[in-house]
């Protein structure tokens, strides 16, 4: 299943680019848009794009006692968010009905079903998770996507994945939106080889009962989501967007994300500064993606030139990052195995050519995590 875009501020016009139509789909989020200015977005979709392309709805509401945006002001935010006892069954049926309502309004195709960022990652919290998705089933006319929200550190521990599978597979939802909550920092890969593949046997447990799992604000970790059997990945445009961590919801004040230009390099599977480009040129290749990527060049010239390339180096990754979903789909699962230690061969050539980037701990250093993980048998 081809890859969705998650919507960041202002990144309305990149659902129409010519090149970028190898995605399946958009999650809307209020976070950069009230609800009319969301709504023009749905109609122009449906007036420029195929039946095919599907419109989600995620209600964000993971920190809901925090003004995040535009967020307050639509009508599914609670009034009583200071006061509430997130545990009571008539709040989250409250709540249900209101994103009901506003799903219908905006006639998307399907509906995230709402969750917070609890204190505990409980089996009682998963459970709730169900329920509240099951009640916005019946109250809904759209699919609706049972968000799974884990903890990333949670799911390091030994048995956790499997304890979390048998709740979340109690559901007769088929979809399910994983969102990997994290403290790691938006601009650094996640590294922990535990929880990492305490993430993949999640996936393929999901999967294995027939719940097909997009994992949401993916970034080159979409190469794991995918070797575990993800149906789908979502990324943004905004490198902030790409990692669901509490720090990136404090960034974000209605302006959008990280103002740097990153180039996506394949063969490394890494984000350089424009300086690191022209740096590593002698001694890793371009990769065949980055070779086909129809932004590639405009990006390179304007390295070159030294002119601004920020909207160019957001296409060439969501590019990738949809062709790569493409990819994985076709390819044998044990590609991504090489992938991997390609990659980090290409870093060890250039330790050891005394090639030093521009970000000190942008040295693939988490790519020997990566390859540990995605080593651990899933089932």
């Amino acid at each position: 299943m081809p890859a969705y875009h998650q919507m960041g501020h202002d990144s309305q016009n990149l659902l129409f680019e010519k090149h970028l139509s190898g995605f399946a789909g958009a999650i809307l989020s209020p976070l950069n848009a009230d609800e009319a200015k969301t709504k023009r977005i749905v109609d122009d979709v449906r007036a420029a794009l195929t039946d095919h392309f599907e419109v989600v709805f995620d209600p964000q509401l993971y920190f809901p006692r925090t003004s995040v945006g535009r967020l307050p002001g639509w009508d599914h935010f609670p009034d009583d968010v200071e006061t509430a006892d997130l545990t009571s069954d008539a709040w989250w049926r409250h709540v249900a009905m209101q994103i009901a309502e506003v799903s219908k309004r905006l006639e998307v195709d399907a509906t995230c079903s709402p969750v917070v960022v609890p204190r505990a990652y409980s089996n009682e919290y998963y459970a709730r998770s169900v329920d509240v998705a099951e009640e916005l089933a019946t109250l809904v006319e759209t699919d609706v996507w049972l968000t799974t929200l884990v903890g990333f550190s949670d799911l390091g521990q030994p048995g956790r994945a499997e304890q979390i599978a048998s709740v979340i597979t109690r559901s007769q939802l088929g979809r399910a939106y994983m969102v990997v909550q994290s403290d790691k920092e938006p601009r650094r890969e996640l590294d922990d080889e535990a929880s990492l593949a305490g993430v993949m046997r999640l996936i393929a447990m999901l999967e294995d009962a027939g719940i097909a799992v997009t994992v949401g604000f993916s970034s080159s970790d979409i190469v794991l989501w995918k070797a575990a059997g993800a149906s789908s990945c979502a990324t943004g445009k905004f490198f902030n967007l790409r990692r669901f961590a509490s720090a990136r919801f404090e960034e974000q004040s209605g302006g959008g994300g990280g103002q740097l230009p990153y180039w996506f390099e394949e063969n490394l599977l890494g984000f350089l500064r424009g300086a690191d480009v022209l740096r590593i040129a002698a001694l890793v290749p371009a990769s065949d993606a980055t070779r086909r990527n129809p932004y590639s060049a405009a990006c390179l010239a304007a390295i070159n030139e030294g002119t601004s390339w920020l909207a160019e180096s957001w296409r060439q990754f969501l590019w990738w990052f949809a062709d790569y979903d493409r990819r994985a789909d076709q390819e044998p699962v044990n590609s991504v195995k090489s992938l991997l230690k390609n990659a980090e061969q290409h870093w060890v050539k250039l330790e050891t050519g005394d090639v030093l980037m521009e970000e000190r701990r942008n040295d693939g250093a988490w790519l020997r995590a990566w390859r540990r993980a995605s080593s651990v048998p899933l089932r």
